[in-house]
């Protein structure tokens, strides 16, 4: 795998990060809308279609796949995929600085084990 394909690819794994963290972002903003959670899904849904994270978040994931479809145009599935799991060392890293969430000792072992993974299927 060239070293442009892996750049790529790690590119991606940030792209769709930044999406789960808009997500939990407008997840935020519907329990702050009224201080309340959201009662059911038709209440979430209103609630969320007034909050501007939701459609950063969309707009990000949409700029993602399409990413994606040229990746897999010059990758193999096989090879790129992996790759994606680089979101589940991204995402919790980045919600105990946004959001104040806790990352336990299996989550440091396990991130250890995905990127040993993603070092062997790369090389």
């Amino acid at each position: 795998m060239q070293y442009i394909q892996i750049i790529q690819l790690v590119l991606f794994a940030c792209l769709m990060s930044l999406g789960q963290i808009l997500f939990k972002k407008t997840a935020l903003s519907i329990s702050y809308l009224n201080n309340q959670e959201a009662e059911g899904l038709i209440d979430g849904i209103l609630r969320a279609i007034t909050i501007p994270w939701l459609y950063f978040a969309l707009i990000v994931y949409g700029f993602a796949t399409v990413f994606w479809l040229y990746l897999l145009q010059r990758i193999p599935l096989s090879l790129a995929y992996p790759f994606s799991a680089l979101a589940m060392i991204i995402v919790p890293i980045v919600a105990y600085f946004l959001f104040k969430e806790s990352l336990t000792f299996s989550y440091w072992i396990g991130m250890i084990l995905i990127l040993l993974g993603i070092c062997i299927i790369a090389t």
